[in-house]
C-alpha cells in the first residue's frame, strides 16, 4: 500500500473512548465491534482530522520516542488492518 493514499473513516463507524487505554468502533452496517488501544485510538482521531499516514507517524513518533522511519510501517499496517475490514475509504 503506497504511503500516499488517504485513507478516512467510513461515515457508518462509531468511536467511543472507553478510558486512557481502550477505545471501540462499532461499524454500524455489520454490528461488528472493533476495541482499539490508545495507540489506535490516536491514529483513528487523527484520520478524522484528515491526516496522512506521514503526518500520522510523525505524531506517533514525537508520542512514543521513535522515527518516523520507524513509526510509518506500523501505521501502514493499522491502516491496512482497517481497511480489510471495511472502517476506513
Amino acid at each position: 500500500m503506497p504511503p500516499e493514499r488517504l485513507f478516512r473513516p467510513h461515515p457508518n463507524i462509531v468511536f467511543t473512548r472507553l478510558d486512557a487505554t481502550q477505545s471501540a468502533l462499532l461499524h454500524l452496517d455489520t454490528k461488528r465491534y472493533y476495541s482499539v488501544n490508545e495507540t489506535g485510538a490516536m491514529i483513528w482521531e487523527m484520520l478524522e482530522g484528515e491526516s496522512s499516514p506521514e503526518a500520522i507517524a510523525a505524531e506517533i513518533s514525537k508520542e512514543y520516542d521513535l522515527g518516523e522511519d520507524e513509526a510509518l510501517p506500523y501505521v501502514l499496517e493499522f491502516l491496512g488492518e482497517l481497511d480489510e475490514e471495511g472502517l476506513v475509504r
